[in-house]
């Protein structure tokens, strides 16, 4: 007997062991194994066989893997829900509880009784559907406690508030009076005071004559063209960053010139040639012409201006492409220049 139990616990896996426990401990969801027919229980001394069996056997109606653990949450549930209706549970007022409530109600009315004896304060059952009974409000003198506080802060705050900007303007005279000159924006101390650096040149007034003014080079270079609606190079430099046209203080053109400027800038942005509340990018203005004759036209003006080696390199090689270009420009300046190097073989 001693040998087949020992062979018995040797063989049975620790999952047996661990359900024969639970069914021992268990409620009866767990006991349900062993109240099944046909089965052994594990202790009572039956064969091997009859505990294999015992172990292939399904217990639970569920195929899960937690199946005898919902079980027991079901009938702790079950448990639950019959305790909840029952008539015995339900009757909330016992007679301790009753005795109870009574002894507040008498304790609460001599405390109020002690604190207000004129009064004869009743119960106020206006939250008596969620079991608060109060039988004294005491928000009542706290709200006009409330206002009469606020009252008196608003008026405090407001004597508060001018005393303050007379003790600031008090100040502020002060200040004008001891210095004055660090309070006028045309003084030297101003600009220091504030770390301003006076500018190079200095603004433009408004109604000076234009003759008074000397223009730049390119104001006067600008002048001296033809302007139409297809130069778009030069009409960006007479508009403003909003897209406005520049007066004739800053353009510095004469009367007529400016006119047929405001009829090309207008033209222009009506073909949509330039837009109308930005300035075009200085690479981005390109005339109305041919491509290839702009690019022969600003070569030339590099090769005038900066003498660049490249860009007479680049309209030789033009001149021999597109020999249909006009390169008056540069045929004469190059003639010049053989001439006053006294070189004429150099000539193009």
């Amino acid at each position: 007997m001693r040998l087949g139990n020992a062979l018995r616990a040797a063989v049975l896996p620790a999952r047996h062991r661990a359900g024969a426990f639970i069914g021992r401990g268990w409620p009866a969801c767990a006991r349900h194994a062993a109240n099944t027919p046909g089965k052994v229980p594990s202790g009572s001394g039956q064969s091997e066989e009859a505990v294999r069996l015992m172990l292939d056997t399904k217990v639970s109606q569920r195929g899960t893997a937690d199946a005898l653990f919902q079980e027991c949450i079901d009938a702790i549930r079950e448990r639950r829900l019959k305790l909840e209706q029952d008539p015995v549970l339900q009757e909330g007022d016992t007679p301790a509880i009753t005795k109870l409530k009574q002894d507040e109600l008498d304790l609460t009315k001599k405390i109020f009784q002690r604190v207000d004896p004129s009064r004869d304060i009743t119960s106020d059952l206006t939250h008596a559907g969620h079991n608060i009974d109060p039988y004294w409000s005491p928000f009542h003198k706290v709200r006009e406690v409330k206002d009469q506080v606020a009252a008196e802060f608003d008026e405090y705050a407001r004597l508060v508030t001018v005393a303050e900007q007379k003790r600031v303007r008090i100040q502020i005279k002060k200040s004008l009076r001891r210095a004055a000159a660090v309070y006028n924006p045309y003084s030297k101390e101003f600009r220091q005071w504030h770390g301003r650096k006076s500018g190079q040149a200095p603004p433009k007034p408004f109604r000076l004559p234009d003759k008074h003014w000397e223009p730049s080079p390119l104001q006067v270079r600008l002048a001296r063209e033809r302007i139409t609606w297809r130069d778009v190079d030069i009409l960006q430099h007479f508009i403003a960053d909003n897209g406005y046209i520049l007066p004739r203080r800053t353009t510095m053109l004469p009367r007529q010139k400016q006119q047929a400027l405001v009829q090309a800038v207008k033209t222009a942005q009506n073909m949509s040639l330039l837009p109308y509340q930005w300035k075009l990018k200085d690479f981005q203005a390109m005339p109305l012409m041919d491509p290839l004759q702009w690019m022969a036209d600003r070569l030339t003006d590099r090769v005038m201006e900066s003498r660049d080696r490249r860009s007479r390199a680049m309209l030789r090689v033009m001149m021999e492409r597109h020999p249909e270009l006009n390169y008056r420009n540069f045929l004469r300046h190059e003639a010049q220049r053989a001439k006053g190097a006294g070189d004429p073989s150099d000539a193009v």
